[in-house]
């Protein structure tokens, strides 16, 4: 993510983590950051309100954690390797709460996942204050982000705990690349029986 900032592209799966944000230096100051798609947008549309823009400018706060898990998941079924995308969680987020995205990634197959709640840790290296550092500051942001879940909320992946399919490689699970066909053992791999993909197989 540090390197698509830097440059001003995009950071992959990741959305803006705000549109105006404070970024945290090695010597304790606080850089604010204000993303250039916006700014852009403020130049050509001047009617426009920058406290009020329209909803396709998503942030990651304003996305539910599923939301960001789901994301992973869909991108997944193209990508071989792990992917680098963190689930941001609004401050106060249980552990129960943690425990069912990192389930959710799982069944979804996802190769790795990363969950942040916000405030969890003494300092960030991203804040929406240049004070939010403070642990014991609460955020006027985090009513408003728990508001919106219900508005955001991808639900594209079944609830976790009323599926038993297991995504994998071994016999009988489902093929994790089309995510149709059944695992079964031909011609000494383990192939789908939907899109033929051979995912293991002995030597």
């Amino acid at each position: 993510m540090s390197t698509g900032t830097m440059v001003g592209v995009s950071t992959g799966l990741e959305p803006y983590f705000s549109f105006t944000y404070y970024r945290s230096g090695r010597l304790g100051k606080f850089i604010e950051v204000k993303a250039e798609i916006v700014e852009e947008y403020l130049q050509r549309n001047p009617e426009a309100d920058p406290d009020n823009l329209p909803n396709w400018f998503v942030s990651s706060m304003s996305l539910a954690p599923e939301a960001h898990a789901d994301v992973q998941c869909i991108i997944q079924r193209w990508i071989d390797s792990s992917i680098s995308k963190t689930v941001n969680a609004p401050r106060g987020y249980t552990v129960e709460q943690v425990e069912s995205v990192y389930e959710r990634l799982y069944r979804g197959g996802a190769k790795g996942g990363t969950v942040y709640v916000d405030g969890s840790r003494d300092s960030q290296v991203l804040t929406l204050k240049a004070e939010e550092n403070d642990m014991d500051s609460e955020p006027d942001y985090v009513e408003e982000v728990v508001e919106q879940r219900k508005v955001v909320l991808v639900d594209t992946i079944q609830d976790l705990r009323s599926t038993n399919v297991t995504i994998g490689s071994e016999v009988g699970d489902t093929c994790p690349v089309c995510r149709q066909g059944t695992v079964e053992e031909l011609g000494g791999c383990n192939t789908c029986t939907n899109c033929n993909a051979q995912l293991k197989c002995g030597l």
